[in-house]
């Protein structure tokens, strides 16, 4: 097994940092909050495009901090 480039390595600390936060969340919040992460990182991405990867990379820390802020209530899915 090949190791993970920096950019996979930044994707799963991503990842994993949403779970973390999800953990602080009532129960309720916390079910939302992970289903919204798996959407999220479920989507199908092209593995050669690095620059959308590294956009969205940058879209979902930016997305974190705002949930971490304490007025942020909680997440909505959209289901497709």
């Amino acid at each position: 097994m090949r190791p993970h480039s920096e950019l996979q390595k930044a994707v799963l600390a991503l990842y994993r940092d949403v779970l973390r936060y999800a953990r602080t969340r009532p129960v309720e919040q916390r079910a939302q909050v992970q289903q919204y992460a798996r959407a999220e990182f479920s989507k199908p991405l092209p593995k050669t495009n690095t620059m959308r990867i590294e956009y969205l990379l940058g879209r979902g820390r930016r997305q974190l901090q705002m949930l971490q802020m304490s007025g942020t209530r909680g997440v909505q899915v959209q289901q497709r």
